[in-house]
């Protein structure tokens, strides 16, 4: 998370809009570990090259360790796994071979499914007395470190393990590295489905796969998703595009009447959305920009999640920047100081106008409370579960959703004028 301080006397938000050069550095016992390769240290000019030597995960049940074995790429959402990870690190001067040092690595990861129930599990007896280091990683947020240890190959099942059904299973594909590809299973009904992205329907029975491509998927998405489909599920393949949905698909969503949001046939996906976190915790104005935990050169999709939002420090205010549209959401806490609420929508208002003159579009500025969230902005996130209990508060507070959420249409032409 970058923090950049905003002076609003000035309305200058050009730091905002450069973008971050920060890539993911897993950093344990002071070794850069990087993505789980390699680390290059600019300073220094020393590289470290990480060479997997062995792999082994154990799921935790009732306090006790079981190991497993063939399976270890299955994870599921209600348990909780340690993944052992041992590598040697060679350290070499650049763009030489010449190996100054090697080092032995043992690092224990510490995952925990979004339903697993929260607490400690105890290593091994044998490892603990060790006092080795463990990192401690929650599902949807693992560092590429950790998804490098399973080639493309990793899946997380909804539930328990040896409860999936025989019934379709739909998956959605995060990541964009090779060896950083992964699938999570969502909910089957239609608005899981998203347009900006790829999806796995799963038929265990058969053995085979519909894969679905959204509208605004791109290629690189596209055969991503085949890739690591065909490593996790094999090659019984069959890929279908929005809007040409097959009879076979359609059945599986067992008459589901509802359905996806649909993108505008004319926005075009070839950008990153952005997030910032907007605050006053060191007693003045500033920002810190939200970073996504598989950050690579590539576009990314769907660089945040719905916890983002909730689990940030309230009362929160948040600027995400979808491209031609900016979208401030507000928490659910009240919060009194209506001078730090005018200085957040002064800096949406400059940010807007300096995105418009950049990409040349009309941007929209919507404002977005919390639990009252519109289909159009919970589809910038790859999953989203409506929230009640937040929805609820807020109507007891007297707060309701926006009639019209877009507060500000910025033309570029209109700032190239003034």
């Amino acid at each position: 998370m970058a923090g950049v301080d905003i002076s609003i006397d000035e309305y200058d938000v050009e730091d905002l809009l450069k973008t971050s050069l920060l890539i993911p550095d897993l950093v344990v016992d002071g070794i850069h570990f990087g993505r789980g390769d390699a680390y290059y240290n600019e300073n220094t000019s020393i590289q470290l090259k990480h060479k997997t030597v062995q792999v082994k995960c154990w799921r935790i049940v009732e306090q006790n360790l079981e190991e497993i074995g063939e399976e270890s790429n299955n994870f599921y959402s209600c348990e909780t796994y340690i993944v052992q990870w041992k590598s040697i690190t060679d350290n070499f001067r650049f763009n030489t071979d010449d190996v100054l040092s090697k080092q032995e690595n043992n690092i224990y990861f510490y995952w925990r499914g979004e339903g697993a129930v929260k607490g400690y599990s105890p290593l091994p007896e044998s490892i603990e007395k060790e006092n080795p280091p463990v990192e401690r990683i929650v599902q949807w947020s693992e560092p590429p470190a950790f998804l490098q240890l399973f080639s493309g190959t990793l899946i997380v099942h909804s539930g328990k393990q040896n409860s999936l059904s025989d019934d379709p299973h739909l998956y959605i594909l995060r990541g964009e590295m090779d060896k950083e590809l992964h699938l999570y299973e969502v909910e089957l009904k239609k608005e899981s489905l998203r347009s900006r992205t790829s999806f796995v329907l799963h038929f265990s029975k058969e053995k085979g796969s519909i894969i679905w491509h959204g509208s605004k998927s791109s290629s690189h998405y596209k055969n991503s998703i085949k890739k690591t489909t065909e490593k996790v599920f094999g090659k019984n393949i069959t890929e279908i595009d929005e809007g040409f949905e097959s009879e076979k698909f359609t059945e599986a969503f067992k008459g589901d009447s509802s359905d996806y949001f649909v993108h505008p046939v004319e926005k075009v996906i070839d950008y990153t959305p952005r997030l910032f976190y907007f605050n006053k915790i060191i007693g003045k104005f500033s920002t810190a920009e939200i970073e996504c935990s598989h950050k690579s050169s590539y576009l990314t999709t769907f660089p945040f999640l719905q916890s983002h939002l909730y689990t940030a420090e309230q009362p929160a205010i948040f600027l995400l920047d979808d491209n031609d549209e900016i979208w401030v959401w507000y928490g659910w806490e009240r919060d009194e100081d209506d001078e730090f609420k005018s200085e957040c929508f002064v800096v949406a208002i400059n940010y807007a106008k300096q995105k418009s003159k950049r990409i040349k579009q009309l941007v929209r500025i919507h404002k977005v409370i919390a639990g009252f969230e519109p289909n159009n902005f919970t589809n910038l996130f790859p999953v989203w579960k409506k929230r009640e209990d937040i929805a609820q508060l807020q109507e007891k507070d007297g707060v309701l959703p926006s009639v019209n959420p877009i507060i500000e249409m910025i033309s570029y032409e209109d700032v190239a004028k003034a």
